[in-house]
């Protein structure tokens, strides 16, 4: 099952949600209970996952790479 990220249109808070493909309209909040609320696009399914990320960021503790950090 898919995690997707919602937001409650009554009381503004996010969230996650594991729920089967279809089934996005059973979804209730989980701080409040409301029926209203949407599903958020994830940055984490967007872009080409953490390869993007060390490309774009750049290390400002090593020069060389190969830190555990970044890389």
């Amino acid at each position: 099952m898919p995690l997707y990220e919602f937001q409650c249109e009554k009381c503004r808070k996010r969230f996650e949600a594991l729920i089967r493909l279809g089934r996005e309209a059973e979804v209730t909040c989980a701080f409040c209970g409301s029926p209203n609320v949407r599903k958020l696009l994830s940055a984490f399914g967007i872009g080409g996952g953490s390869n993007r990320l060390k490309e774009s960021s750049g290390c400002s503790s090593c020069k060389s790479g190969t830190c555990s950090t970044c890389h």
